[in-house]
């Protein structure tokens, strides 16, 4: 009974076992997918805060990307097992003793050994004498009180070692949810890990996107101005190489009659032109901006 017993338990031990190193080679990863996940975040995290106020900016997402990091650092907590690996080793350490007791290793058992020799006397009694004279069976007798007197201990001894196979089945039985519990909330921190850092990713790209249709905008914007400069803006513009070595020749004065008066309005018609072309490109600048695919924000 107590062979088949310490057979049961080690088999469990050995289910036990490979779950064990199962969920530390899970933790292991998720350890190491943590580390990863913290260091990119905290350099998108700065190199996003050093283009905020010349670049682009989106609270909504800076938000989204804070919360990531917060449930980074709870699922840091999921993948620690010290606990957990404590009672496995110590468990793996009393059946190990088990297995060194005389009835585990059926060594050195009493009983089997008063049986032996007591079939070996009753043999050598059996062929006695033809004379029908009596034989000497003092032997057989103190193996009968020896017999007798180590029952009990034996029986308290045999009750005993089948007792702590049974706890230590018992044990198993119970760690064995806890590590599948363990090893499906490793799992599930992984995933969402994963799913977290390739949605960081998508909304990199997606402001990527932006920076560069925003370029793109503001190049428009700039040759829209430039083949908009009249003869008339021409005189704001800096002076030639020419101009520089006569200054008193870009200083415009009226000519052929022309009066100051038609100059300034000359002047400030041209001015009122460029307000309207700058004007005209941030109204073209907003329109893009608007038709751009924002959704990316909500995932």
């Amino acid at each position: 009974g107590q062979r088949a017993a310490m057979l049961s338990l080690l088999r469990y031990n050995a289910n036990l076992t490979k779950m064990k190193n199962t969920l530390i080679s899970a933790s292991q990863q998720l350890k190491a997918k943590l580390e990863f996940f913290h260091k990119s975040i905290q350099l998108d995290l700065e190199r996003y805060s050093e283009q905020m106020t010349y670049g682009i900016s989106s609270e909504k997402m800076l938000k989204a990307w804070k919360e990531m990091e917060e449930k980074a650092i709870h699922y840091a907590e999921v993948g620690v097992i010290g606990n957990l690996e404590e009672q496995i080793m110590s468990l793996h350490t009393e059946i190990m003793e088990l297995q060194k007791s005389p009835y585990g290793r059926r060594q050195g058992d009493l009983m089997e050994s008063l049986e032996q020799r007591a079939i070996d006397l009753y043999k050598q009694l059996k062929h006695r004498p033809s004379d029908r004279s009596y034989s000497d069976s003092t032997e057989m007798v103190k193996i009968i009180v020896h017999t007798v007197q180590s029952q009990d201990r034996v029986l308290k001894e045999l009750f005993g070692h089948l007792s702590k196979l049974l706890g230590c089945k018992q044990k198993i039985i119970d760690l064995l949810p806890k590590v599948e519990m363990a090893l499906s909330n490793i799992r599930e921190a992984d995933n969402t890990v994963m799913f977290m850092q390739g949605k960081r990713q998508k909304e990199i790209w997606h402001l990527l996107k932006i920076a560069c249709t925003q370029s793109s905008a503001r190049s428009l914007v700039g040759s829209s101005l430039e083949g908009a400069v009249t003869p008339q803006a021409s005189a704001w513009l800096p002076p030639t190489s020419a101009e520089r070595e006569h200054p008193l020749s870009c200083v415009v004065t009226p000519q052929d009659g022309e009066t100051l008066a038609q100059m300034i309005e000359e002047n400030l018609n041209c001015l009122g032109h460029l307000g309207t072309i700058i004007r005209e490109a941030n109204e073209e600048q907003g329109s893009r901006m608007m038709n751009l695919d924002w959704s990316w924000l909500t995932e």
